[in-house]
């Protein structure tokens, strides 16, 4: 089964969690052992990397998410492009198993920037 769903968040703080997402994998981390790092809720990382939820990243996140990937200035943690837009509005596809009860894949399918 499969299902669309759309939400609107700030482009900032999509693009951080995708940015440290990419950083988690390339180190090799699971979200659990990230969030450990952190010293955070074992499925903190996995909430904020996750569509569904509404958890994300916030100032106090950017100082141990530095530490905990061993940077010693916060802007190397930081390096991405500056968002385009303020506000976007995201469409997401998720496919279900067979008994509809578990998301076994999510894509981003389309990004819209709000004016």
């Amino acid at each position: 089964m499969e299902k669309k769903f759309t939400f609107e968040t700030t482009q900032f703080d999509f693009d951080l969690a995708n940015h440290i997402k990419n950083l988690r994998k390339s180190a090799g981390l699971s979200k659990e052992e990230l969030s450990f790092k952190m010293g955070v809720a074992k499925s903190f990382v996995g909430n904020v990397e996750s569509h569904t939820q509404r958890h994300k990243y916030s100032t106090r996140h950017i100082a141990l998410l530095a530490k905990a990937f061993g940077y010693k200035n916060i802007s190397q943690l930081m390096d991405f492009p500056t968002p385009e837009y303020d506000r976007i509005k995201v469409t997401v596809k998720q496919v279900y198993n067979e008994g509809g009860t578990k998301v076994m894949e999510s894509e981003v399918v389309k990004i819209e920037g709000i004016e």
